[in-house]
């Protein structure tokens, strides 16, 4: 469920900044959204568990975080995270700047292969993994500090111009995002039919490094 303050906040957005929008609304195809709800409800049993103003405070970091659209989904689900929000591209801050209304969440305009920690996360969740290179892929990851949780997600949907490393298994998925040995949980999330008229298919990967 979508908060109506968080709702109406979006809304508000798009009738104020039209020039904006067609880029913004992107971010609400079927498919993101179901990828998102399956990630929030699969966190549940780490994060659901402590009370959401306990002294118990989860520091979790989303790359290709975008405009901060799934970090608000998180923050309203889970008021126990301090959530930081990482973009390569510098217009994502003007947005998430516009839709935030949450306080626990920090935006950061970085490159995630060079992005420095600030403080050890609990979780590191990376749902855009198909839009860097292997090679920027294989630095971040090996910048993970050993011993922390992942989230990981990636597609099938080859067609997309800024997909630029999809896979076509859940095996390859695995392989090329060394994520192997390590899971804790590994599903496809089917998210219906793509232009060819092939399935799509989001691949996700929970476990710690």
């Amino acid at each position: 469920m979508i908060p109506n303050k968080l709702l109406s906040k979006w809304m508000e957005f798009i009738r104020e900044n039209p020039e904006h929008a067609q880029r913004f609304t992107e971010c609400f195809w079927p498919s993101q959204l179901r990828s998102k709800s399956v990630a929030l409800d699969m966190l549940a049993p780490d994060l659901a568990i402590y009370h959401p103003y306990g002294s118990r405070c989860h520091d979790i970091y989303i790359f290709g975080g975008w405009y901060g659209v799934f970090a608000q989904l998180f923050a309203s689900r889970y008021a126990n995270c301090k959530i930081h929000n990482i973009d390569v591209d510098p217009s994502c801050e003007f947005v998430f700047n516009k839709i935030n209304i949450y306080p626990q969440i920090t935006h950061t305009t970085d490159n995630m292969a060079t992005f420095k920690y600030p403080t050890k996360p609990t979780y590191v969740i990376n749902t855009s993994t198909e839009h860097v290179t292997q090679e920027t892929y294989d630095i971040w990851w090996n910048n993970i500090p050993s011993g922390t949780k992942y989230l990981i997600q990636s597609n099938n949907f080859f067609a997309l111009e800024e997909h630029i490393r999809c896979s076509d298994t859940m095996d390859e998925f695995l392989d090329i995002n060394h994520l192997q040995d390590n899971n804790e949980w590994v599903k496809e999330i089917d998210c219906g039919m793509r232009s060819d008229g092939e399935p799509f298919i989001r691949f996700m990967a929970i476990g710690v490094k």
